[in-house]
């Protein structure tokens, strides 16, 4: 693992807290668990562990180079919509 010097580490950790904060409001949505269901086993294991970590070193280097980790925040986001959009 490499050597972050104290102002990347800190960098790191708050895109961690943002990821966090973002998580925890889609899913805090009433209709979340409309959505939970739709997603795979890889979606829920990166969000339970971004969610759980504690400090960037608790991610992996590839969720964090490879964009997953937007991605499934975006799919979680778009499929919230899609069933806020299809109940009213």
């Amino acid at each position: 693992m490499a050597d972050y010097t104290p102002q990347e580490e800190k960098e790191l950790n708050a895109e961690l807290r943002k990821w966090q904060n973002r998580a925890k409001r889609l899913t805090a949505s009433v209709y979340y668990d409309s959505v939970a269901n739709d997603l795979s086993d890889n979606d829920i294991s990166i969000l339970t562990k971004v969610t759980n970590a504690e400090s960037h070193k608790d991610i992996h280097w590839y969720l964090w180079n490879s964009g997953v980790i937007e991605r499934v925040l975006d799919k979680i986001s778009r499929k919230l919509k899609e069933v806020r959009k299809g109940s009213r």
